[in-house]
């Protein structure tokens, strides 16, 4: 069973580290082909678009 939890804790650790690293590229590439390095803060953006009407 101690093998099994190794496993499952490796398996994760692996996941972790491949979605950063697919995180980083993917952002990397959409500020790219936009061509902004522009951090955009979406929270804010909802609440102006919400009390513009």
């Amino acid at each position: 069973m101690t093998g099994l939890w190794i496993g499952v804790t490796a398996w994760m650790a692996c996941a972790t580290v491949v979605a950063t690293v697919f995180g980083r590229v993917a952002r990397r590439g959409d500020s790219e082909e936009l061509g902004s390095t522009q951090d955009w803060d979406i929270a804010s953006l909802d609440h102006e678009v919400h009390h513009e009407n």
